[in-house]
């Protein structure tokens, strides 16, 4: 690797040190020497590219500090000095503010030394750091690598890379996710414009807006697209420090994705496995579940609810379709989302119509979590329960439900408040009833399915013949006129209460069959 010299960036990549940057500039600046001065016009002492040590003793007690302050840094430029690094906590508990503008102004570099930092080991690191043979860029690589590998043990991982990022380049960094929502920024680049700049392309980009240069790069983990750019204001990037960087914070986001998209996907498969054990009834080793229920914060040997929950078509506006293939996936990942911040344990399979998911009985979060599902999600739940072999029933118990919310046009409802009649056939064997309600039906199943479709609406819609007529767009003497041809093929009248229980409980077991 090619030789470089030692830069101001380098020793602020010294973690131990734990040095700050207070101004606004280019820290790439060469250092050649540290050396702690106090007295006046230390600029006579320093040769160029020096950094100057100060715990700021000789502005105590002046009255005209601030004056002197900014004298120090337009002599320290004019002198080609660096850097200047002022010991905090000794005289002054931060940086001076007329040190730190006046630095701005002219774009000098103004470091902050923590108390806790001898000034000898400063000057001794960038003494030894400028007589080594080793290659410098290797090791300010290897530096700025263990930075940013620092984001993986954050909680928001990347959150911190890209904060961590903006640090060491000095620049503002902002990640989209394929559909331009801002996944994490730090800076203040105009983000808004920056996305606009990225819609539709691919690849690596550079371009300018305004006074930002901008540098952007799509990454794809986990089938997932991103955009990552940097943008800065005074120069293009930091060089030799930006490459460098960019590329280990590309690679650690793939690796941060993709290992979140493998572990969601485990994760996903071993609670859905659970669910679909717990439903069936199949519970060959019960301790074992009951363990895995205790870890997965259930409690041990809590009474549990079965829910199922649907949606149709239409939910969330059809927004779903931007943000995933499938309406159960859609579902699956929000309802997930919603009960990980109301802090409700849920696991989650997917069955061919519906949601399956098994929650703690007794949890305080399912009333929260229901309030705040999205419109046109129904979730039905099933009696509490805590044998672990009673799931079959303890499902149709939740589907009862959930068809009950739907007719009350409600979100959810729990089996026991369900009516008698969805309360009856959950307790009878659901092959039984199925053939019964089928033989019940079989002139129309036979014969006229179309009336028995239409037969559904007509129930759907409380017997109500205008109300029929408008959702199958009938004219209501059609609508009439197909009830009359029912009751001939059923050889009974739908006026009678008896029918219409008789049809209605028919009807649900062959909705649930």
């Amino acid at each position: 690797m090619e030789a470089d010299y030692f830069r101001l960036v380098d020793l602020l990549l010294e973690q131990d040190l734990g040095l700050t940057l207070e101004s606004d500039c280019d820290p790439n600046v060469q250092l050649v020497s540290a050396h702690p001065i106090e007295i006046e016009t230390p600029a006579r002492w320093l040769e160029p590219h020096t950094l100057m040590l100060t715990t700021g003793t000789r502005f105590a007690g002046q009255e005209k500090a601030a004056l002197a302050q900014r004298e120090l840094v337009r002599e320290l430029v004019a002198a080609g000095v660096s850097a200047l690094g002022y010991g905090v906590g000794v005289i002054t508990e931060t940086v001076p503010r007329a040190l730190v503008d006046e630095a701005n102004r002219h774009h000098f570099a103004v470091i902050s030394i923590p108390a806790h930092v001898r000034f000898m080991d400063v000057v001794a690191l960038v003494a030894a750091a400028t007589r080594t043979t080793d290659s410098t860029v290797l090791r300010r690589t290897l530096q700025m690598q263990n930075h940013l590998l620092e984001a993986m043990a954050s909680p928001a991982p990347e959150a911190d890379l890209v904060g961590r990022l903006a640090e060491l380049l000095r620049s503002s960094v902002v990640l989209y996710s394929e559909v331009g929502d801002v996944v994490a920024s730090a800076g203040e680049a105009p983000l808004h414009l920056i996305r606009a700049q990225l819609r539709g392309r691919s690849g690596q980009l550079r371009f300018r807006i305004g006074r930002w240069m901008v540098s952007a790069h799509s990454i794809s983990p986990g089938g997932h697209n991103y955009w990552l750019a940097t943008a800065s204001r005074r120069h293009e990037l930091p060089d030799p420090l930006a490459a460098p960087a960019v590329e280990v914070a590309l690679r650690l986001l793939n690796t941060i994705e993709r290992a979140r998209h493998r572990a969601t996907t485990e994760n996903r498969a071993v609670r859905a496995a659970l669910v679909r054990a717990l439903v069936s009834g199949e519970v060959p080793d019960p301790e074992s579940v009951i363990d895995r229920l205790e870890m997965l914060r259930f409690g041990r040997r809590a009474k549990l609810r079965v829910v199922s929950l649907t949606a149709p078509r239409t939910y969330d506006g059809g927004r779903w379709t931007f943000r995933s293939d499938r309406l159960l996936d859609a579902i699956e990942q929000d309802v997930v989302d919603l009960a990980h911040d109301s802090r409700l344990p849920l696991l989650l399979a997917q069955g061919d119509q519906e949601l399956l998911g098994i929650v703690p009985a007794d949890s305080n979060s399912v009333d929260s979590w229901i309030q705040n599902l999205r419109e046109g999600v129904v979730c039905g739940f099933s009696e509490p329960f805590d044998d672990i072999h009673a799931g079959p029933e303890r499902l149709r118990d939740a589907q009862c439900a959930r068809r009950a919310a739907i007719r009350a046009k409600s979100t959810a409802m729990r089996f026991e408040d369900v009516g008698i009649s969805d309360w009856l056939l959950a307790g009878r064997d659901q092959s039984t009833t199925a053939r019964k309600a089928a033989d019940h039906l079989t002139p129309l199943i036979a014969d006229h399915p179309e009336l028995l479709e239409f037969l559904r609406e007509y129930f759907a819609n409380d017997l109500d013949v205008t109300a029929t007529a408008k959702k199958c767009a009938l004219h209501p003497n059609t609508v009439r006129y197909r009830i009359k041809r029912i009751e001939e093929a059923l050889h009974a009248s739908l006026r009678s209460p008896a029918v219409i229980a008789e049809i209605h409980l028919s009807l649900e077991n062959l909705a649930v069959s």
